[in-house]
């Protein structure tokens, strides 16, 4: 398995089941109640991050967005702006360790050139 290469390809298209109408509701929903659920997803509380680039209905995650801290630092590499207090869905990139039926033996990434997938 290989390890991140901080190609910053995953922070350029972020890929969704949810259309960003629903991570809209969803956030929308979640700043007005007064604490948050442990079951409720984070992936509405990042709704504020990304900017929604296009839809392909033809992929299982049919919405891609990017992250609006998606940076680079002073010698050029891809950087996060909120590395320390990135999401959880960023920190467990390419997976979460809980997620029990896991196919670890193919490509772990679903992004080409991601360095996860890389045989190192």
């Amino acid at each position: 398995m290989g390890h991140c290469k901080r190609r910053g390809i995953c922070c350029q298209d972020v890929r969704l089941a949810e259309d960003p109408a629903l991570l809209k509701r969803a956030y929308e929903f979640w700043i007005k109640s007064p604490s948050i659920k442990p079951t409720f997803s984070e992936i509405y509380l990042i709704y504020p991050m990304l900017e929604f680039k296009f839809e392909n209905t033809a992929e299982d995650l049919p919405y891609h967005y990017r992250c609006k801290h998606f940076t680079h630092d002073d010698t050029g590499l891809p950087a996060c702006s909120i590395y320390e207090i990135r999401p959880r869905m960023c920190r467990d990139f390419p997976y979460y360790e809980d997620v029990p039926n896991l196919d670890r033996n193919g490509p772990l990434s679903p992004y080409e050139g991601c360095g996860y997938n890389d045989p190192d």
